[in-house]
């Protein structure tokens, strides 16, 4: 009897041990279809005995019944806690909320996109296998690949994470929000200070406004010399193979496109704040799936230019888009001062002062279509050829 007590209270006692509580994180505005999808691919995840999963769900300003369908989620679901009151979005963002609702006892936090979902049927319980493997390197952050760029060799890398974002990319760790999962303690640091820190502003396009991933910031900021991992294998997806219509139209409202030029205020202010050093950086640092940042903003902005000035536009606002397309060119001359490898600063310095100097003489001559189709079809069919195989690099 004695024997067959202690050998249950060391099995409980492991079992406790190897429990692990992990919080999905969601922001969600507008998309209650999609939403659905989400909790659906959570539902069917196989069960693991020794993760304990919550879910949070911040809702601050949808009006598509999100809000109606929340509240009945909440009586059925016993690991489900809601933020669902409306907010001014432009006063404190969703994740501002969320944040504050995440329980104290949760260990780790996925974050993860209203319109993204688990790519497979044990997601869940890869991440609670990798978690308990790797408890001896202290991790304070894991990047988990989308499915279609991993090339699901289940291979984990193992590094401070700023050594990370150098090998494998920015962008790639740090930017898409389904892929992250950090601390619990290190998730609410972060996300406390992206939401206190900077005001949401989308729509007056000059300084002031937001880049297009102020989280990634936040999250090096705080996790630079911590231990991460990068986790390749796919486990989850958008749920949407090509942009939708409705996504577009987000970004158009958003100005995502200005925004992603001031992703390099973000790493300036990280060397003005001593997280980064100036001319530390590789450049592989700057990958964004494919390309380098700046050829997919160059590309962006020189393709789209021509429509926009023979719209029909008023002159007053085409001189305006030129402005602001000249302040971002210089903006992103700044990234030669982030680059350690003094070949890759004189070739970025070459290549964003001749675009600089293409621009001036498309705009002194009129906006003519012929000085156009020598210089900015040229340019942009040489700038579209990719750098990298679209499945992240593992070498």
């Amino acid at each position: 009897m004695t024997f067959a007590v202690n050998l249950i209270g060391r099995f409980l006692k492991k079992e406790n041990v190897d429990k692990i509580k992990l919080a999905i994180a969601v922001p969600t505005y507008n998309r209650l279809d999609k939403l659905k999808v989400l909790l659906s691919s959570i539902d069917n995840q196989l069960l693991c005995r020794n993760l304990e999963l919550s879910l949070f769900i911040s809702n601050i300003a949808s009006n598509d019944g999100t809000s109606e369908f929340l509240e009945k989620e909440v009586e059925k679901r016993s690991n489900l806690i809601i933020y669902n009151k409306p907010q001014d979005q432009t006063l404190k963002p969703n994740i501002f909320y969320l944040n504050k609702i995440i329980s104290s006892d949760i260990e780790w936090v996925w974050f993860m996109g209203d319109d993204d979902k688990l790519s497979e049927k044990d997601s869940l319980k890869k991440v609670y296998k990798c978690l308990k493997s790797n408890i001896a390197s202290n991790l304070e952050f894991i990047c988990v690949c989308e499915k279609k760029r991993s090339r699901n060799t289940s291979k984990v890398f193992i590094d401070k994470v700023l050594n990370l974002c150098n090998k494998f990319g920015y962008h790639e760790m740090l930017g898409w929000i389904s892929g992250i999962i950090l601390k619990k303690q290190t998730f609410q640091k972060v996300f406390d200070d992206f939401a206190q820190s900077i005001k949401t502003q989308y729509q007056n396009v000059d300084d002031s406004i937001t880049s297009a991933y102020p989280h990634s910031a936040s999250i090096l900021k705080y996790t630079h010399n911590k231990n991460g991992m990068f986790y390749d294998i796919g486990l989850v997806e958008p749920q949407d193979k090509l942009q939708t219509i409705e996504t577009q139209k987000r970004w158009a409202d958003e100005n995502m496109v200005w925004r992603y030029f001031h992703v390099i205020d973000d790493i300036e202010n990280l060397i003005n704040i001593n997280i980064l050093k100036p001319k530390s950086l590789s450049l592989s640092f700057f990958r964004y799936h494919t390309y380098y940042l700046w050829d997919h903003l160059i590309f962006l902005t020189f393709k789209r230019l021509p429509k926009y000035v023979h719209s029909g536009s008023d002159i007053k606002d085409v001189n305006n888009y030129i402005s602001i397309l000249s302040n971002n060119l210089c903006r992103l001359l700044k990234t030669e001062n982030f680059l350690k490898d003094i070949k890759d600063r004189k070739d970025l310095a070459l290549k964003i002062t001749m675009c600089i100097n293409y621009l001036q003489i498309y705009v002194s001559n009129n906006f003519s279509e012929e000085i156009r189709a020598n210089l900015f079809d040229n340019l942009t069919n040489l700038i579209q050829i990719p750098n990298f195989p679209f499945q992240i690099n593992l070498n």
